[in-house]
């Protein structure tokens, strides 16, 4: 019997317009119309056709339909002949040309036409902030999420615009716009803050109450660990505040003076801030151990409160200073240093964690000891191997989170301290602008053009208006705008204020009204091929996840983008070189669906904590930036010398050399053996982690994520009429056996053949990446071996890695077509695949790498078409 193969049926296609000749009618009737005619329509599909509308989409759509089926070998089905080896080699033509126009299918299949685009939140989120300088802007809570259709969020067919949506891109504009042009507000409401002792916040061991007197102990870069502040002052109104502070010293040292530093803290700033994130508002020695009051006046802004820092601890928070305190105490009296020996080197040998001696409770337990009359004093010397090796783990992260808050009580109890008896803040007794009115104005001067230090006040409200439209909208549109749309704009202030609204009003309605317009919420509105301000947007929100900036506008608007050699010296221009640049993390999260390691947490079991699920996600990163930065052949994504991750994680997950205590813990490029089981997308933990549930492993879900973001060929949705239930699998004790007495139901095994393979031969890896040999539950040993569809044989993933590299085109065109997805924001069609694969047997003919390869795809018909 006659193979049907693609290029068969291309020529069947080809003919199909008039009757057919008897080769290719005898094939088709062979092969396809046994199950696809018009009277037996299987899965809907009929093929028993004559004559054929090419015009029509739906023809169209059905012989790309079965085309694709019969490219990836789910057609024609057993026992009938399949295909020795998928079939998915572009022709040998330049990559400029159409390779398959000698079809009417790729004769009748336009590039592009799908729908006008919306800004996803992302790109709406990011639009926002560099359009009104607005950095921390982040989209409000509530606000509708995107759809996400084939694996991304960004697709124009998922973007629609609903009444919610709607709603909250008007909601959003007003925020916007009260930030900027903001309603007259109240009068400064002067107040007075008395803050005693018990009022102000205590946080680790930096302070304690005694007495109803605040003792402060240490110094530290952070906040919680040194410093204290009002528990219920935040300042409202900008001003100059009185702040009046009662302190004293506390067993001071002979002749020390003290330094009370105070400084403005942002109410919503975290306890972990830096103290240098903050502005020093004022510093005095005190000098007496009985109350000293101190008076002056200072800036605060709204949402501020003052914070109490003691500048000149003797407790210093440093891995140079704390232990040095520490050996300081050791050398004057070796019972302290032998009762510290003996909680954390216990007569047992076993080594305690210092979070033993935290705080009051490790304090008092370390008194105890030192009155133990039995206390062993034989290590208590200062050159002893175990006092060396705790001096040493004190100078680490958990020796100084731990001990400092242990030897910060001995300070309490024995000083040196500072006191604080109370604090007092009146005001505002003056206003003064706060940061949030300066950015303010500089807003508004920057929207109209207008120099720095000007005001917008001293222009007419109608020449304000002019200028701001002339210069905001042409950014926030992305493109030049005619006269008559910015009268329409000018025109929404000017009669808003002839009803008797004010200036701020008026312009507020200005602003909320470009913010909801289609032209500033959607880009690519045209269909056909991008002019050069569309094409600039796609570029832009590509590799930016932003609007484009002035180098991109003006190749634009000179036209030079719109040559092959101007496209593709701005998208060199633009390609990121860091792996936390927003195209390197949101299209490697979506393509790859690591994003789902943000809500995932593996069980308890793996020993793969939170910050691990942070670093497999940047290994991703890291790892895809290298390749597309360094220009690397695409067999690097599944076969590389190396991979980004720390000595540590390295170490625990993938088998390399245990990290030494001198190596960095900083994500650095480490070798790996070419040929090995870690590496690459299919040896890493990230993307084992997504495709697993973080209990156990999921062949089905592997399977499937292997065809869909390795191969490109997707399996199909599971059809209505399959019921939810699964087959009888009594007796199943591996996921082998279980998916075997899956896919004995003929329902299923049609998929399952396909989808399986790829899946068992991945099970070594546990739902965190790490190898093993053995199924947990069974304690059976895992077999691996597989036949792939095309009938090559495997036994691990080390061999399917090895038949990738052999077979790299299938990934060069499922990179393309998912790089492409997300870039156009529509999955490519017949002829579009099309392009993909000759840039694909270009790209090999050439030998270049995946740089070269992403360039030619930002270069292709398919990305500059709607």
């Amino acid at each position: 019997m006659t193979r049907l193969s693609p290029a068969l049926l291309l020529t069947c296609l080809g003919l199909a317009a008039e009757p057919l000749p008897p080769g290719p009618a005898q094939t088709l009737r062979a092969n396809c119309l046994g199950c696809h005619s018009a009277a037996a329509r299987k899965g809907g599909v009929n093929l028993q056709h004559t004559n054929l509308d090419w015009s029509a989409p739906a023809v169209r759509a059905l012989w790309q339909r079965a085309l694709r089926a019969v490219d990836e070998g789910r057609m024609p089905p057993q026992p009938l002949p399949r295909l020795a080896a998928p079939a998915r080699q572009a022709p040998p033509a330049h990559p400029s040309s159409q390779p398959t126009r000698h079809t009417p299918l790729t004769r009748h299949t336009p590039f592009g036409g799908e729908l006008p685009r919306r800004l996803n939140g992302a790109e709406y989120q990011a639009t926002i902030r560099e359009l009104f300088d607005l950095p921390k802007f982040r989209l409000p809570l509530g606000f509708p999420p995107d759809v996400s259709l084939h694996g991304f969020d960004n697709l124009a067919a998922g973007l629609t615009l609903s009444a919610p949506l709607l709603e909250a891109y008007a909601a959003t504009a007003s925020e916007i716009a009260d930030t900027i042009f903001p309603p007259p507000g109240r009068p400064p409401q002067p107040r007075r803050w008395q803050v005693p002792p018990d009022d102000m916040v205590i946080s680790f061991s930096a302070s304690t109450v005694r007495n109803g007197i605040l003792r402060m102990a240490s110094r530290a870069e952070d906040v919680m660990r040194s410093c204290t502040w009002p528990a219920r002052v935040e300042i409202v109104d900008s001003g100059v505040y009185r702040l009046t502070i009662t302190a004293s010293r506390f067993a001071p040292r002979p002749g020390q003076a003290m330094t009370l530093e105070l400084w403005a803290r942002e109410v919503d700033a975290t306890d972990r801030s830096k103290i240098h994130a903050f502005r020093r508002l004022h510093a005095v020695p005190v000098t007496a151990d009985s109350p000293q009051t101190f008076t002056f006046e200072a800036e605060l802004y709204a949402g501020q409160t003052p914070l109490i820092r003691w500048a000149d601890a003797e407790l210093d928070h440093t891995s140079e200073q704390l232990p040095a305190l520490f050996r300081e105490r050791f050398a004057r009296n070796p019972r302290l240093l032998a009762a510290y020996l003996h909680a954390l080197y216990p007569p047992d040998g076993t080594p305690q964690s210092p979070a033993r001696l935290r705080g009051r409770n490790g304090y008092d337990l370390i008194n105890r000891l030192m009155l133990d009359p039995n206390l062993d004093m034989t290590h208590a010397t200062l050159d002893s191997d175990r006092t060396r090796r705790m001096l040493q783990m004190i100078g680490t992260i958990g020796g100084l989170n731990n001990l400092h808050d242990t030897l910060a009580h001995e300070y309490f109890d024995h000083g040196p301290s500072l006191q604080i008896h109370g604090l007092t803040v009146e005001g505002p007794l003056r206003p003064v602008p706060g940061p949030k009115d300066k950015q303010r104005q500089r807003i508004q001067l920057s929207l109209a053009n207008l120099p720095p230090g000007s005001s917008p006040h001293s222009l007419p409200p109608a020449e304000y208006a002019r200028r701001l439209v002339d210069h905001l909208l042409p950014l926030a549109f992305r493109r030049p705008v005619d006269e008559a749309t910015r009268d329409t704009f000018r025109n929404i202030a000017t009669r808003h204020w002839q009803q008797g609204h004010s200036f701020e009003e008026g312009m507020h309605l200005l602003l909320r009204s470009i913010l909801i317009s289609p032209r500033f919420l959607y880009r690519d509105m045209q269909p056909g091929a991008l002019d050069a301000y569309d094409l600039a947007s796609r570029l832009s929100y590509l590799l930016r996840l932003a609007p484009p900036d002035a180098p991109l506008l003006a190749a634009a608007r000179s036209g030079r983008l719109l040559t092959p050699a101007g496209l593709r010296a701005e998208a060199e221009r633009l390609l990121p070189a860091k792996p936390d640049s927003p195209f390197v993390r949101s299209f490697t999260s979506q393509w790859l669906d690591t994003r789902k390691l943000a809500s995932l947490m593996p069980d308890p079991s793996f020993n793969f904590p939170e910050a691990d699920l942070a670093l497999a996600r940047q290994e991703v990163e890291w790892f895809f930036t290298e390749i597309l930065s360094r220009n690397l052949p695409l067999s690097t994504f599944i076969d590389p010398s190396f991979t980004f991750t720390t000595p540590q994680f390295a170490a625990r997950n993938y088998g390399l050399p245990a990290a030494g205590p001198d190596q960095p813990r900083a994500i650095t490029r480490l070798p790996l053996p070419p040929g090995g089981r870690h590496g690459g997308l299919l040896g890493m933990a990230a993307t084992m982690l997504a495709t697993a549930n973080g209990v156990d492993t999921q062949p089905v879900l592997r399977g499937v994520w292997v065809l869909d973001k390795i191969l490109g060929m997707p399996p199909p949705a599971p059809p209505a009429d399959v019921p939810a239930l699964t087959p009888d699998v009594a007796g199943a004790t591996t996921p082998r056996d279980l998916l075997a007495a899956h896919t004995k139901d003929a329902r299923c095994a049609s998929c399952h053949t396909r989808i399986d393979p790829f899946g068992l031969v991945l099970e070594n890896y546990d739902p965190v990446g790490r190898w093993r040999d053995r199924w947990p539950k069974s304690n059976r040993p895992i077999a691996s071996a597989v036949v792939l569809p095309d009938g090559a044989s495997i036994r691990d993933a080390v061999e399917l890695k090895r038949w990738l590299v052999a077979n790299i085109d299938l990934f060069a065109a499922s990179y393309g077509e998912k790089l492409l997805t997300y870039a156009t924001g529509r999955v490519p069609n017949f002829a579009e695949r099309q392009e993909i694969r000759a840039l694909v047997a270009a790209l090999r003919r050439r030998g270049g790498g995946a740089r070269d390869f992403t360039l030619a795809l930002l270069n292709s018909q398919n990305f500059r078409t709607r």
